[in-house]
């Protein structure tokens, strides 16, 4: 936790917030250029761990140790991590800042590292904290395998709208010892400060394994904040949650300056995120709009439900033959049954006077309530139509008197 405060303290030292506001028109969305994320620090770092490499790991960390300094804690100098910060360019940027965290913490659960058991996203700062044991390095010796982890605490943060400050750090070691080759027999966990070993403590014991774990670990964070910016470049180039939000708007506001406020909306997924999923009555404009097809209420000649069921037969299944001595059983066998079931398919089916659109057909499987709800409404349009009609029929039927 201590570690954390002092990253995220570090991150708001190092800038200045202003979140951009305003409204984005679904027409600026769908013409603007693809999002681009790019970090030159990624580049330049890998290219120096690669051009500082050795043979031997004792002389690559110790390098590495000249050329990068840990982060001291002003407060307590004594107490050092290994950091490493970076920033996220972002050209074109046009998203909301909750899909990209939620894109960004999806994307952390699927490393399966174990960073998904501890993320947190706050919004308000537009931030996701989170925290992680890592495998960085193994070494083996002649009776022995030991296996290095770091912990390090993640914070990658929001700025202006336009760049991610991502920020990796870590303290200490946990080095397990196994006997032999193989991970089946632990014999000691060690947990030291990274300072207190090699390369910081020449004299340290088990030199060769914390410098391979010095140089995994400043291997694993840019090949973190590496895979990082590659899946923003190939999965979050546009915001497709935004996009299809802001569709939906345009096409509900659409509807509304020609038909007025709809007097009744069945979404046939949850939660709508699609108009054309959705059946919309407007009784004003005596119109149904559904999949982009508007429908006149006049139009409209039937509704029934269709009910096409799959019978799934019950089977048995034996298990364990037993024994047999001369043709008698001696028990081991269960038998399970299991029940027949039905699956239903409910169907609404609407026959429309309209050559262009014959029928509707809604399928909504097995939700009989909502098929039922679709039915009930155009059962109540066929009614109303009726009694126009009729109405309109008895008016014309009846002659006028004449007044002398």
């Amino acid at each position: 936790m201590k570690l954390k405060t002092m990253i995220i303290m570090m991150l708001i030292i190092m800038s200045d917030i202003n979140i951009l506001a305003g409204n984005i028109s679904y027409t600026d969305v769908r013409n603007a250029p693809n999002i681009r994320w790019k970090c030159p620090d990624v580049e330049q770092y890998q290219s120096v761990l690669y051009s500082l490499r050795d043979n031997d790991f004792r002389v690559y960390a110790t390098k590495l140790k000249d050329k990068f300094q840990l982060y001291t804690n002003p407060k307590v100098p004594s107490d050092k991590s290994l950091v490493t910060i970076t920033e996220i360019q972002i050209d074109n940027p046009l998203f909301n800042s909750n899909n990209l965290l939620n894109h960004i913490s999806l994307w952390l659960k699927n490393r399966k590292e174990g960073w998904e058991s501890s993320i947190k996203i706050d919004n308000s700062e537009k931030e996701i904290v989170s925290a992680a044991t890592v495998h960085i390095a193994n070494n083996s010796s002649f009776f022995n395998l030991y296996k290095v982890y770091v912990t390090p605490s993640l914070v990658i943060r929001l700025i202006d709208n336009n760049k991610l400050l991502v920020s990796l750090a870590t303290g200490n070691y946990i080095n397990r010892e196994y006997s032999g080759s193989a991970s089946d027999n632990l014999l000691n966990t060690y947990n030291p400060k990274i300072t207190d070993v090699f390369p910081f403590v020449p004299k340290s014991s088990f030199k060769q394994t914390y410098a391979r774990a010095y140089v995994g670990t400043y291997q694993y964070f840019w090949s973190f904040i590496a895979s990082l910016v590659d899946d923003l470049n190939s999965n979050f180039t546009r915001d497709s949650k935004m996009i299809t939000e802001l569709h939906y708007q345009f096409a509900n506001d659409s509807l509304q300056t020609r038909y007025g406020v709809p007097s009744k909306v069945i979404a046939l997924q949850n939660p709508s995120t699609d108009i054309n999923t959705e059946l919309r009555f407007y009784e004003n404009a005596q119109k149904v709009v559904f999949m982009g097809k508007t429908i006149s209420f006049n139009d409209i000649m039937s509704c029934n439900i269709i009910d096409d069921p799959q019978f799934i037969p019950g089977h048995s299944s034996t298990y364990g033959a037993g024994i047999s001595f001369f043709g008698i059983g001696l028990g081991g066998a269960d038998t399970y049954t299991t029940p027949d079931k039905t699956i239903h398919n409910y169907v609404v089916d609407i026959k429309v006077d309209n050559l262009a659109i014959p029928f509707i057909r809604i399928a909504t499987n097995q939700n009989e309530f909502r098929a039922k709800e679709i039915a009930s409404v155009f059962d109540y349009i066929l009614r109303h139509r009726q009694n126009v009609r009729s109405n309109a029929s008895r008016s014309k039927a009846t002659p006028k008197r004449r007044h002398h």
